[in-house]
């Protein structure tokens, strides 16, 4: 195997250590793996699997995303993320390139992805039992988990959007090896014991539609291993204090009439979701830019929703909603939400019917954590931001790798 024929393999397989150094980290990582894409195209004259759909809608929203510049009420904040995103159509070319090009040098991607994992789960368990993890970092919050991300309290998603496709990858190869079992229950452990609420009920879900669909077992089969994920949850959540306080005692300290509206808008994040509703419906067709609901946020008002006494009309403003379909709304109008949506849509279409003809574990468990990731209402971080939309894209990368290659 030649360094030339390898190197990009290993670039995407150290994607999440680049994560977990910082996203400065993995845009470096993202711009040398389009640059080696770019000139394997030129030598081959061509850029293979361009011609389809999902970059067409991709590079649809691009555009769109530059002409709505002229709508930002904050260029500057606004051109960043607007320019640069065509990052990630060529990502997914880049991904698809490298993985079909030279298949059998997909095992390192995969290989350097568990292993990583699993040490930032090893990782967190200690944090949990000890209070520090290996580097000697506290989580900033005594109830969740934050491993090698010190202060940052988002090792949930990470673990979620890599451990699953790995998982996949090696147990379609052997569905009978003994040592992913383990991988996977150490996993479901600790993704409850990270208490990221959102991050955990995405990740449990995800993990409930893969073992419903696998193909390799039958249902009875299927329905233990179902009900062994609820148990594991529900002994968690009932035996563990601070996984307790966060799933029912905080719940049921809501000042609510148990109305799910009402849980959804005394919740944390209730604030950011009314706010982005507000802003809105002030600027309906393109909204106010991508990344300016910091500075929007100053200019709404929520009192209407909880009266001007309650702590939650003044806690409306923050970087972002928390909720990627408000984020769009907010930035860029019910006519950029369309659009999203559309993609959203279609690449839901292709992963249902493609999965069904070939039974593709890897795209059953990335198409899986896209579909999961759109829930309504379910916080997620921003849409926008390097973190997210890094691990978002390679998920979908790998789903139009599934895609092309059959």
């Amino acid at each position: 195997m030649t360094i030339k024929k390898s190197l990009p393999f290993y670039l995407i397989g150290f994607y999440p250590v680049a994560l977990i150094l910082g996203t400065l980290i993995s845009e470096i990582l993202t711009l040398f793996l389009i640059i080696l894409f770019i000139f394997d195209c030129i030598k081959k004259k061509t850029i293979l699997f361009f011609h389809d759909p999902i970059i067409y809608l991709l590079i649809f929203i691009w555009i769109y995303l530059l002409l709505n510049l002229i709508h930002s009420i904050d260029f500057q904040l606004s051109f960043n993320r607007s320019i640069f995103f065509i990052r990630y159509p060529l990502l997914i070319l880049a991904i698809t390139h490298f993985l079909i090009k030279n298949p059998d040098h997909s095992r390192i991607v995969f290989l350097m992805w568990m292993l990583t994992v699993m040490i930032t789960i090893m990782d967190l368990y200690i944090q949990f039992f000890s209070g520090e993890n290996i580097l000697g970092y506290k989580s900033p919050w005594d109830q969740r988990l934050s491993g090698f991300f010190n202060q940052e309290l988002k090792v949930a998603h990470l673990l979620t959007g890599f451990f699953l496709p790995a998982f996949s990858y090696f147990f379609q190869k052997n569905p009978k090896n003994f040592f992913l079992y383990l991988a996977m229950l150490s996993y479901l452990l600790i993704l409850i014991l990270t208490n990221e609420r959102a991050n955990i009920i995405r990740g449990y879900l995800v993990i409930i539609i893969f073992t419903i669909m696998i193909p390799y077992f039958k249902v009875k089969i299927r329905i233990i291993f179902s009900l062994l994920i609820v148990v594991i949850f529900s002994l968690t959540l009932f035996f563990i204090q601070p996984i307790k306080d966060r799933f029912i005692n905080e719940i049921l300290a809501m000042n609510t009439n148990k109305s799910m509206a009402n849980y959804v808008i005394f919740s944390n994040y209730g604030p950011h979701y009314l706010t982005s509703l507000e802003i809105f419906n002030e600027n309906k067709l393109f909204g106010t830019g991508i990344k300016t609901f910091r500075v929007s946020c100053k200019n709404v008002s929520i009192d209407k929703y909880y009266g001007k006494s309650n702590h939650l009309a003044k806690s409306g403003c923050s970087s972002h909603p928390h909720q990627y379909y408000f984020e769009i709304l907010s930035g860029l109008g019910l006519v950029g939400l369309i659009i999203f949506v559309l993609f959203f849509v279609y690449l839901t279409i292709r992963i249902i019917k493609n999965y069904f003809i070939t039974k593709n574990i890897l795209l059953l468990t990335c198409g899986s954590f896209f579909l999961i990731q759109l829930i309504p209402l379910l916080p997620t971080g921003s849409f926008f931001t390097s973190f997210g939309s890094t691990i978002f894209f390679i998920n979908i990368s790998l789903i139009y790798y599934c895609l092309k290659k059959t």
